[in-house]
């Protein structure tokens, strides 16, 4: 990988950085967006679908918010869709309209109005014509929610800003993947880890900003829903100085990244948890490898996950490295 940054360009950057991860600027841009527009903001969701459970289901408790507490707002249409990963695609199906939650049936909050979406799997089959036989751990269905207005706007992922989108506290990305998996245990690698990278390449801003996961590591606290596994980290945590090189203080952004088990594989995805992070175009996040990473269920003392960092690269021109993470119990 090329590193194409000068020192005075990363001096720019981070200035682009500091300011556009301003708590202010967030704030104006989600009142701009909820002004102008519609969220959906996720406020519970279980979206494992596990083999041999056909009553399992995709629930989501979801907040509406528009400029007038929910008032614009007429109905919420629920898409779905499979992707057939197992099967080189083979019994993939395209997006269909599975059902509509009219304002009538929206549930008062606190103060916003709330839907519940509930898919159970047998109705995922039906409408995407699917036998028991056309998927297997590993495949996908897509959930994605669309907030219609009553004068016929309407809002999506398609429209929405990337401000909404990747914005941890907003939590209205519109799209759910709902992955058909193997039972994981509850109490399978949970509680606070050490995370740390093991692998030897490095990040493309290295060593100005110091590391963008720390080879000394850091305690993360992981939590479980279904066979997700969640934790918070600091991504290019290091102060100034304290790496070879280093130029500038460390971001320290505040990331969260989700790691799914998925019937032996782990699927990774980092987002920014609030602001942004990046070269004027989105933030950098992080992904799973190709092939993904594997778990061993007998044993979660010590668990290695392979990612891709700066996948996607935030508009940065930098493409992606790989990183091998590994967690160890405290």
């Amino acid at each position: 990988m090329r590193n194409i940054f000068l020192k005075s360009t990363l001096i720019i950057f981070a200035l682009f950085i500091f300011g556009c991860s301003d708590t202010d600027t967030v704030t104006e841009d989600v009142q701009d967006t909820i002004t102008s527009g519609g969220i959906l903001r996720t406020l519970e969701e279980s979206t494992d679908l596990p083999i041999g459970l056909p009553d399992s289901s995709v629930n989501l408790l979801l907040e509406i918010q528009d400029a007038e507490d929910g008032n614009l707002s007429d109905k919420i249409e629920v898409y779905a869709s499979f992707t057939d990963i197992n099967n080189s695609g083979t019994n993939s199906r395209d997006e269909v309209l599975i059902g509509t939650i009219p304002n009538s049936e929206f549930i008062l909050g606190n103060r916003l109005p709330r839907a519940e979406v509930n898919i159970t799997l047998v109705e995922l089959q039906t409408a995407l014509n699917l036998t028991s036989d056309n998927f297997t751990g590993g495949d996908r269905f897509v959930i994605r929610v669309e907030l219609v207005f009553k004068d016929g706007r309407r809002w999506s992922n398609n429209n929405a800003s990337q401000t909404v989108l990747g914005n941890l506290f907003l939590n209205s990305p519109f799209v759910y993947d709902a992955n058909v998996t193997c039972s994981v245990p509850e109490d399978y690698f949970v509680g606070n880890y050490l995370m740390e990278k093991t692998s030897a390449g490095e990040d493309p801003f290295f060593p100005a900003f110091g590391q963008a996961f720390s080879s000394t590591g850091q305690i993360v606290n992981i939590t479980a829903s279904g066979s997700l596994r969640n934790f918070v980290f600091s991504y290019y945590p290091d102060p100034l100085g304290t790496q070879p090189g280093q130029t500038d203080p460390g971001f320290a952004s505040s990331y969260n990244m989700k790691l799914t088990f998925i019937c032996g594989n782990i699927e990774a995805l980092g987002t920014i948890a609030a602001g942004s992070l990046g070269c004027g175009s989105g933030s950098i996040g992080q992904k799973n490898a190709i092939p993904p990473s594997q778990y061993d269920l007998s044993n979660d003392t010590v668990v290695i996950v392979n990612i891709l960092d700066f996948e996607p690269d935030g508009g940065c021109d930098t493409g992606n490295y790989p990183v091998t993470l590994r967690f160890t119990k405290q």
